[in-house]
């Protein structure tokens, strides 16, 4: 995108909170002001307000929307950086260079390095912009960069691209691009670590097979959705069974973790249980971690189904990181008997480990969705397909619990 006019700047100014499709439509009555190339940069400006409010600045250039998209929030790029400092870390993949931001915080050098001229030229001017002057920016692919390149680094940051050609999200290591899979020995040529920030969607074990140096996998969640994978890689081959994972629950400021390996988790038997008094719901990085068996042992509580992946207890455990539940009615999969406890005929459908998709539930029982009761649809722990009707407990009935 080309440099703006203070008139530019000024309109931009003026119209950043504006409803953008009214302002298309106005755009006859802006004199000498091309509408149609700002709102775009209007768009880019709001989410990264949203996305990176510490960093939002009205002289800040933002190529396209896209690459806000595409970066790191501030929470989890925050989060992430504070596991580790050192002396010099190599960004790889450096896009809008909002990690890079982050990371200058914690080492004494950074060296950035994107492929996409527009990205690394909007990178540098807002470095300067922001007072990162400890950034070095490098236009150029990642695999030249390493070949070409005699420096070494305390660590190596990717985050590779996700999406093809044709747009198509990707997931598995091998499809991204820089593949770290194909280019793991010559990255750990260049430092003795490196970080790779994956999709939310990535499979853990299959990961781990194709990328045995994996040390320490992190699952981060915010705003109750999985946002990034993390998996930290040296040069020694490690036993997968005994790689920490962490899931990570961000909220603000704060941080709670949940960590756990595979062994642990094989090793454990959970105790099964008819639906008690609370209902317990993981946060969602604890399920994509995998942590299934081993958060029902680590909190004493029961699963309604060896697959359902919902706990249960009659003692309020406060403080888990799970969505918890006071549980009104048990009854069977039935419409007649659903219309019974819920008259409203309406309520927020979850569906664990059963056939039915929520659409398909509140089609068959006659309701619709919203309100402020929940209705779980799961299977019983004798195979019993059975519908649980709940009141979720926020901070303040905890407290009154």
């Amino acid at each position: 995108m080309a440099s703006l006019n203070e008139q530019e700047r000024d309109f931009i100014r003026r119209h950043l909170d504006s409803d953008l499709k009214a302002l298309a439509l106005a755009a006859h009555r802006y004199k000498g002001i091309t509408v149609s190339t700002l709102i775009p940069r209007i768009a880019a400006l709001r989410k990264l307000r949203e996305k990176a409010p510490s960093l939002f600045r009205l002289d800040l250039e933002i190529p396209s929307l896209l690459s806000v998209e595409q970066a790191s929030s501030e929470v989890v790029a925050r989060f992430k950086t504070s596991l580790f400092s050192g002396k010099h870390l190599l960004d790889l993949t450096g896009g809008l260079g909002i990690d890079a931001y982050f990371w200058s915080k914690r080492f004494e050098e950074v060296t950035y390095v994107e492929r996409e001229p527009l990205l690394s030229q909007a990178a540098r001017h807002n470095f300067a912009r922001l007072s990162a002057t400890n950034i070095q920016v490098i236009t150029a692919e990642a695999e030249d960069f390493l070949k070409k390149s005699s420096q070494t680094f305390d660590l190596i940051y990717l985050d590779p691209d996700r999406r093809n050609p044709s747009q198509r999200r990707l997931f598995r290591l091998e499809d991204c691009s820089p593949n770290v899979i194909a280019l793991h020995k010559l990255l750990l040529s260049h430092a003795p670590k490196m970080l790779i920030k994956a999709s939310p969607m990535l499979d853990l074990t299959q990961a781990q097979q194709r990328l045995p140096q994996i040390e320490h996998i992190w699952v981060e969640s915010w705003k109750g959705e999985v946002r990034e994978v993390l998996l930290l890689a040296g040069h020694s081959s490690v036993n997968a069974d005994e790689v920490p994972i962490e899931a990570t629950i961000l909220s603000g400021e704060s941080v709670q973790t949940f960590q756990f390996t595979r062994a642990e988790e094989h090793s454990c038997l959970p105790q099964l249980s008819e639906p008690l008094r609370y209902l317990y719901e993981p946060d969602p990085s604890i399920l994509k971690a995998g942590a299934f068996k081993v958060f029902a042992k680590r909190f004493g509580l029961s699963k309604l189904h060896l697959h359902a992946h919902l706990y249960t207890a009659d003692a309020l455990e406060l403080n888990l990181p799970a969505k918890i539940f006071a549980v009104e009615a048990v009854f069977k999969y039935d419409r007649k008997v659903a219309r019974q406890f819920l008259p409203e005929r309406r309520a927020n459908v979850v569906v664990r480990h059963f056939p039915d998709s929520p659409d398909q539930v509140r089609q068959r029982l006659g309701l619709a969705e919203g309100g402020d009761k929940y209705l779980f649809a799961t299977t019983a722990k004798d195979g019993r397909k059975i519908l649980i009707l709940c009141i979720r407990l926020d901070s303040s009935s905890r407290k009154m619990a």
